[in-house]
């Protein structure tokens, strides 16, 4: 029974993964699809039902550029049918002859909007490999460069919102898409309609996880090569750091290719080339990570043919063309098919020689099989659910940890009844002192590698939201400094004492640099703008209390973990409250405001006031101190203030300690 019990855990995360967002959409109206290349949407109120996908029956026109004036003319050549989008148009038949992958071709949907319109957006994803969209004529959008033939094509990747106002109730798209470079041509992905705000909530929403996802990964596997530095023997922290490195790399050129803002401008062909090469070498640094956990059940000459395979389809990845290397994935697909097979008859092997880990590894492997498989079926457009392959390693990570947890426990087993036998004799009883000793450094060793793991982890998510504003220096130390210092001088007031705990105090050190973790969602052009706001920048700029607190909510929902995170999403949801209610994101008073907000809510204006910025001088100590005084009460709670009064010389010493190079 016990051994069900991680099972259960398991099978519980993952579900809430998989079944967010359809249970999200039980409750809504059923959307309406094109049909023979109209949609009608005069019924349809973005406001209360949301965005929707622009699926169905698109107007098909292969081999031809069709402006929105051909469209007009009298000349206008004959429809080639009806495409169902998303879908790559060699689905499409011509006498039962399929259309080839390379070619253009022009799709056309006409809209039939309600009265009440606004500003819309259209957020796009992946158009196979270059395409120009028109709105009732007027050009909106164009991401690469459509051509009619390989020298005048130029493919590019860059998911794009696109907001715009309709002046009428009927508004037709004409949308050119070009391929010379993809094995597949065509819409991949739906297009989706809705109002701008929620487009651009949907998108930033989902780049905030992926990136917590991406950075949690990320760190893991520096974490792991760190671990394989310091003892070389066992390789198998080596082939894990490898695998996350990999994901990394995936995670960041694929879902919401987060590769196009950190590096603007980066070729089509290099982004193409390490989407299939991270695929590629996955495969192989696994069946290093399963061999060396278990060497007897995994047979030698398999892992030689997994690795020669790789090398080989890696080769071509790199001398070829993607027009070439792309239509070697399906054999690489069912070459994995098949490896994975394998893996789980070692899996089942192993379970049956009672291994160590037996239970619990392959319960992770399989969830991320599962995940696997449904990235092979998104990407070769049998499914649109997305990429999810992050959230798989993720929940593969959390099932190793859970078999180090399970070794640790069988470990002070071992220690209980070594105990019991070797204190027969005093000799023995000595020995038995030495052995416990040894293994409890050990206990003490490792859970401290776990604990700056943790904090690692921490401090990497938070300088995904710094990273860009070069002005924050030692922003983030200072903060956290200035919170802890906070937080000890009220845990000696009678109505924290036995409150604030040193747990307490330890996770709010590490916690409060997460504050501004939802700026990731915040363009440059307002982040870092250096004059002063308008009041619709600065209405943007305060969504990052909801951006951050969301995102990590997101995250302690599905990994389960409480601790650290709970006053993480605390902080970054109102850490810009105010003690009389005139704050944001929600207007809270007094103690409605969390403990742990209210604390960072001053070390951060202390800081803003005492740090140079683009837009002012540093203030010094004394006049951001009368500034504070003065908010007790309005902006900050008095026992807080109070606290900061008691403890102002450490306040101006850490200042001084940790400033801006």
């Amino acid at each position: 029974m016990k051994r069900l019990i991680p099972i259960f855990i398991h099978l519980f995360v993952f579900f809430n993964v998989f079944t967010h967002w359809s249970l999200q959409a039980q409750d809504q109206q059923k959307p309406p699809i094109a049909v023979n290349g109209v949609m009608d949407l005069r019924h349809w109120d973005f406001d209360r039902n949301g965005s929707i996908d622009l699926s169905g029956e698109w107007l098909f026109y292969w081999q031809q550029l069709l402006s929105p004036q051909d469209l007009d003319s009298e000349s206008l050549a004959e429809k080639t049918g009806i495409l169902s989008l998303p879908a790559y148009w060699d689905s499409f038949k011509i006498s039962d002859i399929s259309l080839p992958g390379e070619g253009y071709a022009t799709f056309v949907l006409t809209l039939l909007l309600p009265e009440e319109q606004g500003n819309l957006a259209f957020l796009i994803k992946d158009i196979q490999t270059a395409y120009l969209l028109y709105a009732n004529g007027e050009k909106i959008i164009a991401v690469g460069t459509v051509g009619t033939d390989k020298d005048s094509t130029v493919p590019r990747y860059s998911p794009t919102i696109v907001g715009f106002s309709p002046q009428n109730r009927e508004l037709t798209l004409v949308l050119q898409v070009a391929n010379f470079h993809h094995r597949q041509g065509g819409v991949f992905d739906s297009i989706k309609l809705g109002r701008e705000k929620e487009i651009r909530e949907i998108r930033e929403s989902r780049l905030v996880i992926e990136i917590l996802l991406t950075g949690c990964i990320f760190i893991m596997a520096l974490y792991h090569l760190g671990l394989y530095l310091l003892r070389r023997r066992d390789k198998t922290a080596f082939y894990f750091g490898i695998i996350c490195g990999l994901v990394t790399i995936r995670a960041l050129i694929t879902g919401e290719r987060y590769i196009d803002q950190l590096l603007p401008g980066v070729s089509w062909e290099f982004i193409h080339k390490m989407e299939y090469l991270s695929f590629y070498l996955a495969v192989p640094a696994f069946a290093l990570y399963i061999r060396s956990i278990f060497p007897r059940e995994f047979s030698n000459t398999i892992l030689r043919t997994v690795q020669a395979i790789a090398f080989v389809f890696s080769l071509v990845v790199l001398v070829t063309p993607a027009s070439i290397y792309s239509h070697l994935i399906y054999f690489y697909q069912i070459f994995t098919t098949a490896f994975a097979a394998y893996l789980f008859f070692v899996l089942a092997l192993t379970i049956k020689r009672k291994r160590e880990g037996s239970v619990i590894l392959p319960i992770g492997f399989l969830f991320l099989w599962i995940i696997v498989t449904n990235d092979i079926l998104h990407a070769n457009s049998v499914i649109h659910t997305g990429y999810f392959l992050p959230v798989g390693i993720f929940i593969f990570i959390l099932s190793q940890a859970f078999l180090i947890s399970h070794r640790f426990s069988k470990t002070f087993q071992v220690i209980e009844n070594q105990a019991a036998e070797l204190s027969l004799t005093n000799i023995a009883y000595r020995r038995e002192l030495t052995e416990r000793k040894k293994l409890e450094e050990n206990l003490v060793e490792s859970h401290e590698k776990f604990e700056r793991s943790r904090i690692a982890i921490i401090l990497g998510l938070a300088k995904l939201a710094e990273y860009r504003d070069e002005s924050t220096g030692m922003h983030l130390e200072r903060m956290r400094e200035y919170s802890r210092i906070l937080a000890k001088a009220l845990s000696l007031s009678p109505e924290y004492k036995g409150y604030i705990t040193g747990a307490y105090i330890d996770d709010l050190y590490q916690s409060a640099i997460l504050h501004d973790i939802g700026k990731v969602g915040v363009s440059d052009s307002i982040l870092l703008k250096p004059g002063k706001l308008n009041d619709k920048e600065f209405d943007i700029i305060k969504n990052h209390c909801t951006i951050g607190g969301d995102a990590i909510l997101n995250v302690e929902s599905k990994i389960k973990i409480q601790s650290f995170l709970t006053l993480g999403k605390e902080i970054a949801y109102n850490h810009h409250e105010k003690w009389n209610g005139t704050g944001y994101p929600h207007g809270l008073t007094e103690k409605r405001i969390p403990l742990s907000a209210r604390i960072v809510a001053l070390a951060d204006v202390y800081d803003a006031l005492t740090s140079e910025r683009p837009y002012k001088k540093a203030f010094s100590h004394e006049k951001a101190r009368a500034i504070i005084i003065e908010g007790d009460g309005q902006h900050f709670d008095p026992l807080v203030v109070q606290a900061f009064i008691l403890r102002e010389n450490e306040f101006n010493a850490i200042r001084k300690s940790f400033g801006d190079i």
